[in-house]
């Protein structure tokens, strides 16, 4: 099996093995929606100097089940707080929802796997290591959307490291 650059821009459908050649972070955001990931990225950028080491990733890169225990070895192993956003539950990614929970209980990272929309999802709270309260104020950031939320968002994440204090709730965007 050969492993393939991953090119800007470009979807791959999982038939293939990609290495996305990441460098560790403390904080990990996995998602599929392209708004949700150039929004966390501009509050990252915004934060300037005060913010966490993070690092993005696009879920439909993570398709193959090579690409995703590449990136567990070589990425993930390192985070401190790993925040999936997951639309369609378990089922859209369940190779990598097993080895992030696996490695949540191997390693003692932060897991928050959170529902892609704006409907609870128990199996997935349960897979989580967050209590209740902090899941519910995590999801909520990425429920309500926006910069401002994608900032609270990652300073919430440094929180979870014990980087900075809690940050306010998330707030409608107007």
């Amino acid at each position: 099996m050969h492993l393939l650059a991953v090119q800007p821009g470009a979807i791959d459908d999982g038939a293939r093995a990609v290495d996305l050649d990441q460098s560790p972070a403390d904080i990990v955001f996995l998602s599929a929606a392209d708004t949700e990931i150039a929004s966390l990225a501009l509050a990252h950028k915004r934060l300037g100097e005060a913010a966490p080491q993070l690092r993005i990733a696009n879920l439909l890169q993570l398709g193959h089940a090579m690409s995703v225990d590449l990136y567990v070895e070589r990425t993930l192993y390192h985070a401190r707080v790993v925040i999936a956003r997951l639309l369609g539950g378990r089922g859209y990614w369940p190779y990598g929802v097993e080895e992030l929970t696996r490695l949540a209980r191997q390693n003692g990272l932060v897991l928050a796997l959170l529902p892609g929309d704006h409907r609870p999802d128990d199996e997935l709270m349960r897979a989580s290591t967050l209590e209740a309260r902090d899941y519910q104020a995590l999801w909520h950031y990425f429920t309500e959307g926006g910069v401002d939320n994608m900032a609270r968002a990652l300073g919430f994440a440094g929180h979870l490291t014990g980087r900075g204090p809690r940050p306010e709730q998330a707030q409608p965007v107007p």
